[in-house]
Formats: C-alpha cells, sequence, structure tokens
C-alpha cells in the first residue's frame, strides 16, 4: 500500500484536529472543575478531625476542609480549605473608536 504525500497531510491533518477537540474542551474552569486549595489561618493545632476543619474553614469563608499531612513535618496534620476556582474573566469582544490609531 502506498500512500501520497497528500494522503498522509490529509491523515495527520484530521488527527491533530481531533486530539484539538478533544484536549481543547478542557480548558477553562468554571468552578465545577477546580478547586482552589489554601491553609487555614485560624486553625490551631493539629488536624485530627475534619468536621472542625471544615467548620473552621467556612467561618473563614470557603466551602470546605479537609486534614493533610504537612510536608515540612509529616508527623504534622494541618487543615487545608476548599473554595471553588473563580470563573476567568471573559475576553473584551469590543473596542472603541477612540483607542484606534
Amino acid at each position: 500500500m502506498d500512500l501520497k504525500p497528500c494522503k498522509i497531510a490529509t491523515a495527520v491533518s484530521l488527527i491533530v484536529m481531533l486530539l484539538l477537540l478533544t484536549v481543547g474542551g478542557q480548558g477553562a474552569a468554571t468552578g465545577d472543575e477546580c478547586s482552589a486549595i489554601s491553609r487555614s489561618t485560624t486553625f490551631q493545632g493539629d488536624c485530627h478531625s475534619r468536621d472542625l476543619c471544615v467548620a473552621t474553614c467556612r467561618s473563614e469563608g470557603h466551602t470546605a476542609g479537609y486534614c493533610f499531612r504537612d510536608v515540612a513535618d509529616p508527623d504534622h496534620r494541618v487543615c487545608l480549605c476548599t473554595s471553588p476556582c473563580p470563573p476567568e474573566p471573559a475576553m473584551a469582544t469590543t473596542m472603541s473608536r477612540g483607542n484606534m490609531v
């Protein structure tokens, strides 16, 4: 089977387009696919109670929380808070004539 260069180029283009379609849909975060994680600023001591961590995080304005082993000190567990990622800002689609040169 002898493929001509134009058929090879067409096949490669089709494969690249399919890859872009499958990967391209995973770009923008709407808040459902992503969580912002930050360490609790008010939780005191080692985190052994998920319920206490969640309550502390909610009092700080986050939606949830969980206990996590501290990377710097593996014997210490910290309370990490989670919140939905903010939506990405919309791109400006219009341009005023005053800005045009």
